[in-house]
């Protein structure tokens, strides 16, 4: 009995030996340290003055089949309780595309649009809208999604077989019945030809439940770089049948940069439902020192989370310090 299990170890161990002549292992990640100040009327705005720590930790395994095909599997862990945040798990297939698995990274489809204006660090609403952008609501938890160039346009595509169940599962796990909702959105970008920095960016949502209804989003930005300058402009909408307000959201931007250390901007975000507009602007720099970032935004925000007169402040500063 003995010599079986030295046998079935020995050729375990030979099996993964030629299996990871083929992979590779890689652990990345950063740290960020934060002092937020924030005011105003609206109940559940940052307010006061705190610290904060946290940090995001990758650690991902890539490799390649026999026919030149490669993979990559990604976990993320974020906060401070180490808790897995997200997983992927990708095949590239070269010019037929890539193929994913995804658990909340976000990497395909409209979630990929979620803010196309240029900034130098946040949005205008981080810490003072609770609107946003409003788009992606059916999240990005277990879908599979698929990207490719055909003829410079890049195409992303993500399906929600069951958006019932949007929590991480791991292999072998089951899931509901497929009653409640199925949802499929897109994302195309595309750098028009003849106008160098100029790119066009078009995206769109629908889920459909059982009893005939159905959510839509669309969203549409266009960003145009001109050396040390970036532009840009998005017009989203959500038509939401589910009992939520449906909402237009538009957002404008402008980046500069200085030089390779700093850049600044300024953005503006409004968000307009049930005819009251959450309106967001903020003022954002970044410095970079190597693998080290000294980041600070001022936003504010007017008739917060959609309440006439309601207003919010924040300040930020952020030590990002990668490894």
């Amino acid at each position: 009995m003995n010599n079986m299990k030295k046998i079935g170890v020995t050729a375990l161990a030979g099996s993964l030996a030629m299996f990871s002549a083929n992979a590779d292992l890689t652990m990345s990640g950063s740290a960020e340290a934060t002092y937020i100040q924030g005011t105003g009327s609206g109940t559940g705005a940052a307010k006061g003055d705190g610290i904060g720590l946290s940090h995001d930790i990758n650690i991902t395994g890539t490799g390649e089949f026999d026919n030149g095909f490669t993979y990559s599997v990604n976990t993320n862990f974020a906060g401070q309780d180490m808790a897995a945040d997200s997983a992927i798990l990708k095949i590239d297939m070269g010019d037929l595309g890539v193929v994913a698995i995804d658990q909340g990274s976000g990497a395909f489809g409209i979630g990929t649009l979620e803010n196309e204006v240029p900034t130098a660090y946040e949005e205008a609403d981080h810490g003072v809208g609770v609107l946003a952008h409003g788009i992606d609501a059916g999240g990005d938890t277990n879908v599979i999604g698929y990207s490719n160039s055909v003829q410079g346009v890049g195409i992303s595509i993500e399906v929600d077989r069951d958006t019932t169940t949007e929590t991480y599962a791991q292999a072998g796990a089951g899931s509901g019945a497929l009653a409640s909702g199925r949802s499929v959105n897109w994302a195309l970008q595309y750098a028009v030809p003849g106008f160098d920095g100029l790119v066009l960016a078009l995206g769109a949502a629908e889920t459909k439940y059982s009893n005939d209804t159905s959510d839509t989003e669309d969203t549409m930005a266009i960003n145009y770089t001109l050396g040390a300058i970036s532009a840009g402009y998005q017009l989203s909408n959500t038509h939401p049948v589910s009992g939520v307000t449906a909402q237009e959201i538009e957002a404008m931007g402008i980046a500069f940069n200085v030089n390779d250390q700093l850049s600044v901007s300024y953005s503006k975000n409004d968000n307009e439902q049930a005819g009251v507009t959450e309106e967001s602007s903020g003022l954002q720099a970044a410095y970079s020192m190597g693998s080290a970032s000294v980041r600070i935004a001022f936003n504010e925000a007017d008739n917060y989370s959609g309440e006439s007169g309601v207003e919010a402040e924040n300040t930020e500063i952020s030590l990002s310090l990668a490894f």
